[in-house]
């Protein structure tokens, strides 16, 4: 009894945590102990000490309930969003004059131009068309749209318009007189009387209320007006009804001055209370009891691992304290380096925790948009969809336990050094050719336009995509545009895909290599992981002090089988920093 007493202290987490009082040998003797236990795996500290990796096992469950979690939200996200861009394009079906649906695809070149006015006569026939059209709005409109005042009543639209505070030009002569003061008004538009006949029409309206506008100093010109609406979904206890409220705005655009006004019309929702009442063909109370313990669960999950990891990083720092004192009075030349101590900081738990940390707050607001406390969907998604990007990125550290997939994922980690390197350099090529597109190609080729989409040219290229599309668009109104663009792709496309990617793939392959031969080799082991290994014990055995040996002298199995007889796997990988959940 006195036996097995004495051996349970010796394995217990509160021995690995001071020293014993007695010699240097024996004081060198347990902290070796300690750091061999400290760098092992879970699956040999499983075998060291019979004791289930919670840790490891909570990671697993937690991937499940946070990527089961992440569906159920992007399903209803998926939902809602597809609502809100589903009502703005009938918006623009019910209020912009010759809407097409060909407008609403994305082909890459466009097939149609951009939707604008272009004589005075198509602006006011447009105007007038969205005022005739928002009076009819209820009678017309497939969906239900009900105007925003309490008792229904329809609001007039409003007009605002920004122009120059002075404004003329005299193209005839080349010249102008412009004040570059900005001036915004607004006004309800009202239906006038003509003939007898009550109808929407600007120019006679404008003319009535002594307004006008001058084409020459108008900067932009918008309309705006509120519709509600009821967003039904699948009539579920658990999808009940969404009440809306779409703040909509068509902005006629003459900033750029040259006789093209663009058009665009946004609708932008605001949640209301909704007070309806709904009869339920089923009872499904189980349903919603669900989701919300499912929410909860997943909290739970993360608040257990924030505590379990926090409490390892703690353990760990007072391990580096306890050794950084050792060495500082037995071995004191050379002193730990800082290298050495940052083994004792593993960088999974603080990937953990942040995972842990954004999945709580998106439980939060998951449970708050469910509840309809809130609706702020975006913020939400990002934190769930990050957190699950990251717990995923966790599971490559349980892969490194076993041998091939180590390899892999140390030649990522040691790589990385050199490949951002890598990566400066050839950033710099990349943003001096970008640079250079979108100033000498922007004005002829429609992927050059812009700096961002120049760059998104040049990636697709890198990549090998569409290069026969970017050699074909560009514009052979200038020949010496044209001829430099077929240099410009050609010295491109030959630098990046034959130079740039094979010296980016030898960086990576070299890595690889010396990966490979320090398996086979041995790896070069740093002073922490020397120190440890000078106890030469297997982990599927018990700690038990010598007095003779600084190591384990007698090994005894009692609780379960030898390691031989298990089924599990513990490649223990050559990571320097191999201590694990």
């Amino acid at each position: 009894m006195t036996r097995n007493r004495e051996r349970e202290r010796l394995i217990s987490d509160e021995s690995l945590r001071s020293f014993p009082d007695s010699s240097a040998a024996n004081a060198e003797d347990d902290l070796q102990r300690k750091l061999k236990y400290f760098f092992m795996n879970p699956c040999q500290k499983f075998l060291a000490k019979r004791r289930l990796p919670w840790k490891l096992l909570l990671q697993l469950v937690k991937v499940i309930l946070v990527t089961v979690q992440l569906i159920l939200f992007g399903n209803s996200r998926a939902a809602h969003i597809d609502f809100l861009e589903t009502g703005e394009i009938a918006f623009k079906h019910l209020y912009l004059k010759d809407w097409t649906p060909a407008y609403e695809t994305m082909p890459y070149p466009p097939a149609m131009g951009t939707y604008a006015v272009y004589t005075i006569s198509e602006f006011y026939d447009a105007v007038n068309f969205v005022l005739n059209r928002y009076n009819k709005t209820e009678e017309i409109a497939i969906g239900t749209y009900h105007f925003s005042s309490a008792n229904n009543t329809m609001e007039p639209v409003k007009m605002c318009k920004t122009f120059y505070e002075q404004g003329v030009i005299w193209a005839f002569n080349e010249s102008y007189v412009f004040n570059s003061t900005h001036q915004t008004e607004c006004f309800p538009m009202l239906p006038v009387k003509i003939n007898g006949n009550i109808t929407y029409d600007t120019m006679a309206y404008l003319e009535k209320i002594n307004k006008s506008i001058n084409f020459d100093k108008l900067i932009k010109l918008w309309l705006a007006f509120s519709l509600k609406t009821i967003h039904l979904k699948s009539l579920s206890q658990v999808n009940t009804p969404d009440c809306y409220q779409f703040n909509i705005e068509i902005l006629f655009s003459n900033e750029d001055h040259n006789g093209q006004m663009p058009v665009t019309l946004d609708a932008n929702e605001e949640v209301l209370t909704c007070h309806g009442e709904v009869t339920y063909a089923s009872d499904d109370v189980l349903s919603i009891v669900m989701v919300t313990l499912f929410d909860a669960l997943v909290l739970a999950a993360s608040i257990l691992s924030i505590i379990l990891c926090t409490r390892s990083i703690y353990s760990a720092v007072g391990l580096m304290k306890e050794t950084v004192k050792f060495f500082g009075v037995y071995q004191p030349i050379p002193p730990l380096s800082f290298n050495d101590k940052l083994e004792f900081i593993n960088m999974w738990y603080i990937l953990i925790l942040v995972n842990d940390v954004l999945t709580i707050f998106g439980s939060i607001f998951k449970i708050m948009i469910e509840n309809k406390v809130i609706d702020n969907y975006e913020t939400c998604g990002v934190l769930l969809g990050t957190a699950n990007l990251l717990v995923w990125f966790g599971v490559l550290r349980y892969l490194g336990f076993f041998k091939k997939y180590n390899i892999l994922l140390l030649t990522m980690k040691r790589s990385a050094p050199n490949v951002l390197r890598f990566l400066i350099c050839a950033g710099v090529f990349y943003f001096g050719f970008a640079i250079c597109g979108w100033v000498i190609l922007g004005p002829y080729h429609i992927k050059f336009r812009k700096l961002s989409t120049a760059s998104e040219c040049l990636f697709s290229l890198i990549n090998g995509d569409d290069i026969f599309t970017t050699f074909a668009t560009m514009s052979e109104a200038n020949a010496v545009m044209w001829w430099f663009s077929r240099l410009y792709l050609y010295f491109f496309t030959g630098l990046f895909i034959y130079v740039i990617l094979s010296v980016f793939i030898s960086v990576i392959m070299d890595t690889y290599e010396t990966i490979k031969r320090h398996y086979q080799d041995g790896t070069p082991k740093s002073r922490l992981h020397a120190f440890a290994d000078q106890c030469h014990d297997d982990p599927d055995s018990l700690f038990q002090l010598s007095e003779q040996n600084c190591c384990i002298t007698s090994w005894i199995s009692i609780f379960a089988p030898k390691r031989s007889e298990l089924s599990v796997q513990c490649d223990a990988p050559i990571d320097d920093s191999s201590n694990a959940i």
